[in-house]
């Protein structure tokens, strides 16, 4: 990949990427995770599938967000305490807005939360989730089939 390639790709997917990092981290962690998600796409900038990159940030940018949380995790469990939480709603929190969708979506699994998300929020569809969660299109096929079809009978069972 070109220098030129990847200021476009960059340029294209900064507000994508930065909308994922916001639903799932407080907002002032937001531009310096995305500067981090960047920082490493330039690094591996060969070996991002071509057509795949916003699906490849999206699954880098989840291991960034998971390697942040744990490095915070102490810290944050003492000011938890002492300050609101000032961070962009999360899929799931926007999810939950709805009282029987919100127990439907707690009685789905955290794999099911994710991919629903992921498919949901995000617009990826199988081939892109496959990238996104480093599984093949059809177990992502799959597992989104399943997770919608259990998400409607929870939501069917709750409206009788």
């Amino acid at each position: 990949m070109t220098e030129q390639e990847f200021n476009d790709i960059f340029r294209a997917y900064l507000p994508e990427a930065s909308r994922f990092i916001a639903r799932r981290t407080k907002s002032e962690d937001v531009e310096d995770l995305a500067a981090d998600l960047f920082a490493l796409a330039w690094q591996k900038k060969d070996s991002i599938p071509k057509g795949l990159e916003l699906p490849w940030l999206y699954k880098s940018a989840r291991y960034l967000i998971s390697n942040h949380n744990r490095k915070q995790q102490g810290r944050q469990a003492i000011f938890a305490t002492l300050q609101e939480p000032q961070s962009a709603p999360s899929a799931e929190s926007i999810a939950l807005a709805d009282l029987e969708l919100a127990d439907a979506w707690k009685a789905l699994t955290s794999k099911e939360q994710e991919i629903l998300a992921l498919w949901a929020f995000e617009g990826l569809e199988p081939k892109q989730l496959a990238v996104a969660l480093e599984k093949s299109e059809n177990a992502c096929a799959i597992s989104l089939s399943r997770a919608k079809a259990k998400l409607t009978q929870l939501l069917n069972s709750e409206n009788n």
